[in-house]
């Protein structure tokens, strides 16, 4: 600016200069630049060179129509508005995108954490529940919860892993220079979630059983049939290309047939393992066999595959064998074991070996000497209430187990005519006895009748025998000696509802007779 006031200021240039820009470049628009002229450097004098041309141009072409150059600067710079949007568009749907990863990320997150507690933990919990119940664990086994977090959960891994494919698809459909960035790793991820949930959910809902002994699951005889149930749990997909199990006539298997599959090829693995069975190959050995299982059913262990349980199980604390075995009863009759019928089973089953262990411990080496002749006193017990005192059973009327000398000790103290019911231990098929106590001259007399064997329950049942017992004393006068269950419940008042009392109609012409049973 200062050169061109100088020339401006000198009368001698002053022709000169308004010849060379009036052909040239108008005087007018060189005042202006002047500024910009004397303090650029080379690229604004190409600049400036740049700008003749297009006065020259546009001179040339639109001085007689300027409207035309009016025309193709509103087209230029609505091109220009518009690739504006669009490239505000574009980082708004990349951002947008990003978000959207995020939250999926998110999700993922908390499915992986879901999955692992469905699969590390609340299927173990079920396993372990199952192998309680197979040993009589008043335990709830049902899968219908589980099945539904499982169903829940894969339903949502599906939806995640569509919108991903559907994020894809759309980034490849545009070109997006972000595609490289997305959903891969996110898919793979739910993809892995998906099939960790889908390779768990096969169980076997129902452990081989024998049908000759279906209160002894996971014990197998050689040559001998057995059953079991596997579980699929099932997932309720509401999708289109759902199909239905048909019958298939000629095998008699479930079919269901896809139509227009694609070419890509899938591999469905699914595989479950039972719990531990013990082969047999005589009856003989049930009663050992399942005192196996039931040791190895106690054990805290995570690992149900470990067959090492059986070469050499770990020792068990009373109070966990005690519960095994309070659980038999449990199963059978619907009443599990008090403290003092427990207290007498651990003095008759290992009540030698229970002191050898400061800790307290009960080995398997010797608890295994007296648990066959053991188990097939307790599988005789478990099987007469099963076949003819369940409700005696079930009501507490049957003391049970206690022995001959605490029998003397409890109904000693009692008025006459006290009883109480109690399994005989002599007998290992199973049998039950009842002891009374008598008063005579100051002195207590206990008595106790010869034990009811099953079969002599198929012809009276127990509480009829009560009601009808007789004691023949001098004279032949006959009397019933028991008057009172144990502590002091009246016999009617214990008994009378399973007493057959009603008479037998029949129409032969004959009277009718009835078995009673007496003691000389």
């Amino acid at each position: 600016m200062a050169q061109w006031g100088e020339m401006l200021r000198l009368d001698l240039v002053q022709g000169r200069l308004s010849q060379l820009y009036e052909r040239k470049f108008p005087r007018h628009i060189r005042h202006c630049l002047s500024f910009c002229i004397e303090t650029s450097s080379a690229v604004l004098y190409m600049l400036f060179r740049r700008l003749t041309q297009l006065c020259s141009v546009s001179q040339r072409h639109f001085q007689d129509e300027p409207q035309n150059l009016a025309r193709i600067l509103s087209g230029l710079l609505c091109c220009c508005f518009f690739l504006c949007i669009f490239n505000v568009c574009h980082v708004f749907c990349v951002f947008y995108l990003q978000m959207v990863l995020v939250e999926i990320l998110n999700i993922l997150k908390q499915a992986e954490q879901i999955v692992a507690v469905l699969t590390d933990v609340e299927l173990p919990e079920w396993k372990r529940r199952q192998q309680k119940a197979c040993v009589g664990g008043p335990v709830d086994t049902s899968l219908d919860h589980l099945q539904k977090w499982f169903t829940t959960v894969a339903e949502v891994l599906l939806q995640v892993r569509q919108l991903l494919q559907k994020l894809q698809e759309q980034s490849k459909k545009y070109n997006s220079a972000d595609a490289s960035g997305l959903p891969g790793e996110p898919e793979t991820f739910a993809l892995s979630l998906l099939t960790k949930l889908l390779a768990n959910a096969l169980v076997v809902e129902k452990q081989p059983v024998m049908p000759s002994i279906p209160q002894r699951p996971l014990i197998l005889k050689t040559s001998v049939r057995f059953t079991a149930a596997v579980r699929l749990r099932q997932f309720a997909f509401y999708r289109d290309d759902s199909k239905v199990l048909d019958v298939d006539s000629p095998a008699g298997g479930l079919v269901a047939e896809f139509r227009q599959l694609t070419e890509c090829l899938f591999l469905l693995l699914a595989q479950a393992s039972s719990l531990p069975v013990v082969v047999v190959s005589s009856t003989n050995q049930i009663p050992s066999a399942w005192a196996a299982l039931m040791w190895c059913s106690m054990l805290s262990s995570s690992e149900p595959r470990n067959l090492l349980l059986f070469a050499d199980p770990p020792p068990l604390s009373w109070q966990q064998l005690s519960q095994v075995l309070s659980w038999q009863f449990l199963s059978v009759g619907q009443r599990g074991l008090n403290e003092n019928q427990l207290s007498m089973l651990r003095d008759k089953i290992v009540g030698d070996f229970f002191s050898d262990d400061p800790n307290g411990l009960i080995h398997w080496s010797q608890f295994k000497v007296c648990s066959e002749s053991a188990w097939i006193w307790i599988e005789g017990i478990l099987d007469l209430i099963k076949r003819h005192l369940v409700d005696l059973w079930r009501d507490g009327c049957i003391m049970g187990f206690v022995s001959r000398k605490t029998t003397q000790v409890l109904l000693r103290e009692k008025v006459t005519g006290t009883f109480l019911l109690r399994f005989s231990e002599s007998n290992k098929e199973g049998a039950i006895t009842f002891s009374w106590v008598e008063h005579l001259n100051g002195e207590a007399h206990v008595h106790a009748v010869d034990p009811y064997t099953k079969k002599d329950l198929l012809a009276l049942s127990l509480p009829d025998i009560i009601y009808l017992y007789s004691l023949r004393a001098q004279g032949n006068v006959t009397r019933n000696p028991l008057l009172y269950l144990y502590p002091d419940i009246h016999r009617d008042a214990a008994f009378g509802r399973y007493f057959n009392s009603a008479p037998k109609t029949d129409v032969s012409g004959y009277i009718d007779r009835k078995l009673v049973p007496f003691s000389v």
